[in-house]
């Protein structure tokens, strides 16, 4: 069987109500040493503006040391959502099978520890390879569409040299080192690194958050500054 993803959570809320259904909400692990530290559902559909999110056969047990674990469900469950916060922790959000009687979360306090694992279903109700899936999406992304390329062709876009030349560090940079300005797509990346509190552009690609702060916060500015010259 292809494991979509497995770990220990901890239990962040449970809902119900006439409209949606129940749904449950965990907190999920987040290891601050690793190389990626994307939200480990970023990979899959959230449910948007009627579009159906990704569907998971999913098994959740209770967690305790040296205690037997308790099941609570064993089910179909739809990804409703997921936060991707480097402070606040990652979260999830599933959609439960829609034929339950009660909510079997009921009586879970939150922070309650849990174990999840979740297998991904297809159209026909088949399990989907995570190995096969995650190399074909992976070839099927062109590096022009990674935020890391839009960030390497900003650094060799002269407007865009102009455009940090009015940053107060560069003028004091290009100060001390005259002879950067012969080398100003390496002084464009020391400043995009240094503004996106990066040390690689190719961070970029690994969170959602990055790359939404690149573009809010770089790039679009920068097309705003070019069309007002």
């Amino acid at each position: 069987m292809s494991i979509a993803w497995t770990g220990k959570v901890t239990m962040a809320r449970a809902d119900w109500n006439d409209e949606n259904g129940s749904t449950v909400t965990f907190k999920l692990p987040m290891d601050k040493d690793a190389e990626d530290r994307r939200n480990p559902f970023h990979a899959f559909t959230k449910r948007r503006k009627g579009r159906a999110g990704t569907r998971f056969m999913m098994v959740c047990q209770t967690y305790a040391k040296d205690a037997l674990r308790h099941l609570l469900y064993e089910d179909e469950v739809m990804l409703a959502g997921w936060n991707d916060s480097q402070t606040n922790g990652h979260t999830a959000k599933f959609w439960l099978c829609g034929d339950l009687l009660g909510h079997p979360f009921d009586g879970i306090c939150r922070k309650q520890p849990l174990i999840i694992s979740l297998v991904e279903l297809d159209d026909d109700e088949e399990i989907i390879d995570q190995k096969v899936r995650d190399r074909v999406e992976k070839q099927s992304t062109r590096p022009s569409e990674r935020p890391s390329y839009a960030a390497a062709m900003l650094c060799k876009n002269e407007g865009f040299w102009t455009w940090i030349g009015h940053d107060e560090r560069v003028k004091q940079r290009l100060r001390e080192e005259p002879d950067l300005a012969m080398d100003m797509e390496d002084v464009a990346r020391e400043w995009l690194c240094r503004a996106m509190e990066i040390e690689s552009r190719s961070e970029l690609d690994k969170s959602e958050v990055l790359a939404e702060k690149f573009h809010n916060q770089i790039r679009k500015p920068f097309v705003a500054w070019q069309g007002d010259l």
